[in-house]
């Protein structure tokens, strides 16, 4: 299993992606990378799902599985390797910097492992743990400053998800947490800030030219405007700080709507930088977006079938 691959866009992922998600399940396909979504299907849930670092994730397994079992079916019947995109609040996700790391990648997991030890409330001895590099050493030299993004999941949690996802006969091949999903369908040139929102918690990330600077995630048991406008206003402060250009535009991605994040950010004044979504219709061949859904909704499949 891989929480993420060795590089956010150009490893190659199942053709199949499909999101568990609180208010139901999203699943799609495309043909290749670049292509809009051939099919796409979006089954609803209500109440079956309490996403964390604890098991149960599941509080109705019987649905879920119905749920998914149907939008896997309707995508593709025959089709055994997915992407699963699963919710944030399940998986631990940090940037870490380090002096120098071993040349043999072998060796590194174990150090991963062991700075996150502090840094997460689980076994981490035992849970999957993944990584990819983002600032490696300068060109030549194995060493110097290393900057890595690792993403831990408690092993209990994986094992449900898995076992689930089995049980339809199906593989997860890989899973991603929904907002590492989403940073693949941002354009891989410029810088950007990227809002995703999910039910349990609102993520911030800002990349310049496919590289990750910021990663932030912030919980909430209900949506609260102050909180989400808040989280808003310092990845934006970050952003223009950090890179020393004002912010253009904001892309949004999860369960709220650009007009909806809009009103949270104006309840103590005016907000005039735009708020765009990452997936138009345009991303779906013929037409193919599922009913009352928006087109928002499926940034991670987007960026799952990108991979």
């Amino acid at each position: 299993m891989r929480l993420f691959p060795t590089s956010l866009h150009t490893a190659v992922r199942p053709r199949r992606a499909c999101e568990i998600a609180p208010d139901g399940i999203l699943a799609a396909s495309s043909p290749t990378m670049d292509a809009p979504l051939s099919t796409a299907v979006f089954t609803p849930l209500r109440n079956s799902i309490t996403a964390g670092l604890t098991s149960p994730v599941f509080s109705s397994p019987e649905a879920v599985l119905s749920a998914l079992k149907s939008s896997l079916d309707s995508v593709d019947p025959k089709g055994r390797d997915w992407t699963v995109v699963l919710p944030d609040a399940c998986t631990r996700v940090l940037l870490l910097d380090f002096d120098t790391l071993p040349a043999r990648p072998q060796e590194v997991l174990p150090l991963v492992r062991f700075r996150l030890r502090r840094l997460v409330p689980f076994d981490v001895d035992t849970a999957a743990v993944s990584y990819q590099l983002l600032r490696p050493a300068a060109a030549g030299s194995n060493t110097g400053p290393v900057q890595v993004i690792a993403a831990a999941m408690p092993a209990e949690v994986r094992a449900e998800i898995e076992g689930l996802v089995r049980s339809t006969e199906r593989e997860p091949g890989i899973l991603l947490p929904a907002t590492l999903a989403a940073l693949a369908a941002l354009p891989e040139t410029g810088s950007h800030l990227l809002v995703h929102t999910g039910a349990y918690s609102m993520t911030t990330a800002i990349t310049r030219d496919g590289e990750l600077l910021l990663y932030r995630r912030a919980e909430h048991t209900e949506i609260e405007p102050g909180e989400m406008a808040q989280a808003v206003l310092v990845a934006a402060a970050y952003f223009e700080d950090t890179l020393h250009t004002p912010l253009q535009e904001v892309w949004v991605a999860g369960l709220e709507t650009p007009e909806v994040l809009r009103r949270h950010l104006e309840v103590d004044g005016a907000w005039e930088i735009p708020l765009r979504s990452l997936v138009t219709s345009d991303s779906f061949a013929g037409g193919g977006l599922p009913a009352q859904m928006t087109a928002s909704r499926f940034t991670s499949i987007v960026g799952a079938l990108r991979g």
